[in-house]
């Protein structure tokens, strides 16, 4: 697979090789990936005054909020607040609705009261009425919010999304063990390798061999192999425009193969490590980096002491093409 990378002035090594990371733990700490439906119960608030003879030049609109379960809203209506909470009981959605005199007005009387939800049918409730005929009013509306975590197709576009952008993206073996940052872009298909660890090829698009693995959402890749293990990549973009893809989760595509052996870098030489790049760069018909990136490259090689991660981006082949 042909493998081009994204050019970074700031780090040589990242623009040719992709060989960098130290493996360390780290504080990072990845969620499994969700693949379900949910639904809960959400409760919609309004409070306003009107005068049921003026209702248009009396309204006077004192506030709204959200309450999920578990959730509370406090709004304010002249001398008293009123304060919303939610709750499931058993099974039911039931709504608490207290009403609290101010410091300044000691002689009204705290009232509360329960209303079951669980009917799904909206209430209006009469707070109070003013000595002008204005009437302080709570409607409640609840309603089922549904969150869909399942992956989905990412539909390619003249803007191809599936083109991935791994620009300085931070990759995290078995949610503890960082192995660098790469930096590559250019196609639909993409792969990290580490010595020890695994070789992880991954599309938004079937290829053959692969299996669907991963998921991506938010710039972040989380891949699950079969074995139990994983791949997390944070800082992704997607398509000709490097956006943050939106929406998700999106369905990856994974090809997992695990690597024996231990991870082992001899530090070579400066010359040899120069001529390395060089040919790397002009293997892919690149500009070559200046003499000040190289010098700065090196240094950064010596003093990390970089672990051999590599990566690439590249065109599915038609070996491995499968029809959508």
């Amino acid at each position: 697979m042909k493998t081009s990378y994204k050019q970074n002035t700031h780090n040589v090594l990242l623009m040719s090789f992709c060989l960098i990371g130290i493996l360390a733990a780290t504080g990072f700490a990845s969620s499994t990936t969700e693949n379900k439906v949910y639904k809960h119960y959400l409760l919609h608030i309004d409070l306003f005054s009107v005068n049921l003879n003026q209702p248009l030049d009396s309204y006077k609109f004192h506030g709204s909020g959200s309450a999920g379960i578990g959730g509370a809203v406090g709004l304010a209506y002249s001398d008293k607040r009123v304060n919303i909470t939610s709750a499931n009981r058993k099974g039911h959605f039931i709504v608490n609705v207290g009403i609290v005199p101010s410091e300044q007005n000691p002689d009204t009387e705290a009232d509360s009261f329960e209303v079951d939800f669980t009917d799904m049918k909206a209430r209006s409730f009469e707070l109070a009425k003013n000595k002008n005929g204005s009437v302080c009013v709570l409607n409640l509306t609840p309603s089922i919010k549904i969150i869909d975590n399942r992956p989905k197709r990412a539909d390619d576009t003249s803007f191809k999304f599936s083109r991935w952008i791994l620009s300085d993206s931070m990759v995290i073996f078995n949610d503890s063990v960082y192995v660098g940052k790469i930096g590559c872009s250019g196609g639909p298909l993409a792969y990290v390798s580490y010595p020890g660890l695994a070789k992880v090829e991954f599309a938004l698009e079937p290829f053959r061999e692969a299996k669907l693995l991963g998921t991506l959402k938010d710039s972040r890749i989380q891949i699950r192999s079969e074995d139990g293990q994983s791949l997390d990549i944070y800082g992704v973009k997607n398509g000709v425009h490097e956006i943050q893809l939106p929406g998700g989760p999106y369905q990856v595509w994974v090809r997992w193969q695990n690597l024996p052996g231990e991870a082992k870098f001899e530090i070579p030489t400066k010359e040899e490590w120069v001529r390395m790049v060089k040919a790397k760069f002009a293997e892919m018909g690149n500009t070559p980096p200046t003499g000040e990136e190289l010098d700065k490259g090196y240094e950064r090689i010596k003093h990390e002491k970089h672990l051999p991660l590599s990566s690439g981006v590249g065109p599915i082949k038609p070996a491995d093409r499968i029809d959508k």
